[in-house]
């Protein structure tokens, strides 16, 4: 599971901190049957008999994350099917809470959306789950029984149809559905909602976000390209199940002609009368993208494709973005499309211990976007903002991210642009990217280290800034804490740091400085004066985050770098002194 989640998180559909956690608390692997369990952790969807499916992990993410379930809300899920989506509702409206996360923060609510917030506050939310299936209704309760701990106290499960079984129910805060209405959402359901209130929901080959505003407006939101099972009302009757007898008599016939169909895919294209662009939205799974994909002509049927996306283990790696096909075409060769990824997407890769200097060069070589609109947007390298007045106003990020609520207004991100390896797209803005990479920061900066900062005293502010010069200093695992601890006692003592990376990123020389240089005049610059630089000088790993905030006390208050790379530590200035000497000399 925790490589599933992983995987959701790369592809950016599973962002909410509330809806990851559920993830991992609730295992899917828990509401499939017995015979698919080893599918469990696959990014399709999973037969759950009566002709319904547990729906791809992808799209649940993707939905949660639309619907944006808070602790204490009272939500509808119908069409509950495995009872998976049932149970990760409930691991998150079952917490007691007092408002939203700091990442999702939003702005300044209304009087009465305040006072129903303060009224969620502290309690318990409930989840409505309603399944018409009967033979759904048991597997479902079955399942939901083995989180008994979080589903009990929270989950309320009604075997009915959804459009009439609720017809005198106390309103809700947020409905969802796993199955596709057509045409529109029911009225019963609008019906069912809170001012305020959001529904999401399949209608036809969309999902669909419906917000009910507080004067009883409706707001629609459309969201291409998804293919759900149907929603079953009235009088519908459910398709023959996986299990019942005529699947199971037909069940060889269609093994073998599929297989069958699978092998005629590999080398019977489809002739294309000129180019055809196709557009993978986000979130989209494999039956989606098969259903744009017959839509289009590119190939002969959507069930092939996702046959073959299936078998061949790609159904969960196929990416978004917009791909461009011409002549002859095969469902394997559309298929290593969509694994590679489009042209559209970009991988940008960030070593540790790289400045906004770095960076934005970077972006501009590889034609991202010019250096100047990066550092206007995400900060200068070693600026100054009360003096910088010249510089376009920073994009303040600190509503989006609590840890940034002590990092003072006059420095950009620097240090908080975790170093790593992204995909993004072409056209991403330069706050999509730094986003993504706050995002990453947020996600490593884990709330045990964010104890630890706070009972010692420190800001995370400080701690990276002096993180960002334990990077610049060594690149050795071992070397860190023992640096960290040295400028931290000299911090302690009030001697200066005398780091020459602050002297290297006040002057953009990445050389050894020396000479003039040591005095140039830098709120950056640890030689001219006393303290911590204003801000960090580069974007340290997790590694030398940690360093700092688990530093090694020593003996040692000074330390110098060879030619060879290595560092030599010293106790006193007079063996500092005398090692400086005998490599200047080249011993």
């Amino acid at each position: 599971m925790d490589e599933l989640i992983r995987e959701l998180k790369r592809q950016g559909v599973l962002r909410s901190p509330l809806v990851a956690e559920a993830f991992g608390r609730v295992d899917r692997k828990d509401f499939v049957r017995p015979e698919d369990a080893a599918e469990a952790y696959a990014n399709w969807p999973l037969a759950i008999g009566a002709g319904q499916t547990i729906s791809q992990p992808q799209t649940v993410a993707f939905m949660l994350d639309l619907l944006d379930p808070r602790p204490g809300e009272r939500i509808l899920d119908v069409g509950a099917g495995s009872g998976w989506q049932s149970a990760l509702l409930a691991a998150i409206v079952g917490k007691q809470s007092g408002g939203p996360p700091a990442r999702f923060a939003e702005a300044p609510a209304s009087p009465a959306k305040r006072g129903e917030s303060a009224r969620r506050a502290g309690r318990a939310g409930t989840v409505v789950a309603i399944e018409r299936i009967p033979e759904l209704c048991r597997f479902a309760q079955t399942n939901l029984k083995k989180y008994e701990a979080i589903t009990a106290p929270t989950v309320q499960f009604i075997c009915g149809d959804a459009t009439t079984a609720l017809e005198r129910a106390e309103p809700f805060d947020k409905i969802i559905a796993a199955a596709a209405a057509k045409g529109d959402i029911p009225a019963s359901w609008r019906a069912l909602l809170k001012p305020g209130g959001v529904i999401v929901a399949p209608v036809d080959d969309a999902i669909i976000r419906l917000t009910k505003t507080a004067d009883g407006a409706w707001r629609t939101e459309r969201f291409e390209g998804f293919a759900f099972v149907p929603l079953i009302s009235g009088t519908d009757q459910p398709k023959a199940g996986f299990g019942s007898p005529a699947t199971i008599a037909t069940g060889a016939i269609a093994l073998a002609v599929g297989a069958t169909l699978c092998a005629l895919a590999m080398v019977v294209p489809v002739i294309l009368p000129g180019p055809v662009t196709l557009d993978v939205p986000r979130g989209a799974g494999s039956q989606a993208i098969g259903r744009l994909l017959e839509s289009q002509g590119l190939v002969w049927s959507r069930h092939l494709f996702v046959a073959y996306a299936v078998l061949t283990n790609t159904a969960g790696n196929l990416k978004p973005g917009a791909y461009s096909f011409d002549g002859a075409v095969t469902i394997p060769e559309i298929i290593g499309e969509l694994a590679r990824g489009s042209a559209n997407e970009r991988v940008i890769v960030i070593p540790e211990g790289w400045d906004q200097r770095t960076l934005g060069i970077y972006l501009e070589e590889r034609n991202i976007m010019p250096a100047e609109r990066w550092w206007d947007t995400n900060g200068w390298p070693a600026t100054d903002y009360r003096i910088a007045t010249h510089r376009p106003a920073l994009r303040d990020f600190s509503q989006e991210f609590a840890f940034l609520a002590d990092k003072p207004a006059y420095v950009g991100l620097e240090g908080y642009l975790y170093p790593d390896t992204y995909r993004i797209w072409a056209d991403a803005s330069p706050e999509d990217i730094a986003r993504r990479m706050l995002e990453n920061f947020d996600e490593k900066l884990t709330p045990a280290l964010r104890t630890e900062i706070a009972r010692q005293g420190k800001t995370i502010f400080e701690v990276v800034t002096l993180a960002s010069l334990v990077e610049r200093e060594t690149g050795e695992p071992s070397e860190r804490p023992v640096i960290a601890g040295i400028l931290w006692k000299r911090l302690s003592a009030g001697m200066p740091l005398q780091v020459d990376a602050t002297v290297s990123y006040a002057t953009g020389r990445y050389a050894t400085p020396s000479g003039p240089l040591l005095e140039i005049d830098s709120p950056y610059n640890t030689y001219r004066y006393a303290g911590l630089p204003i801000g960090p000088i580069a974007n340290p790993s997790i590694e030398s985050i940690t360093a700092a905030l688990y530093p090694i006390r020593s003996a040692y208050w000074y330390y110098l770098h060879t030619p060879d790379g290595d560092v030599v530590f010293s106790k006193t200035l007079e063996e500092h002194e005398a090692a400086k000497a005998r490599h200047r000399a080249g011993r």
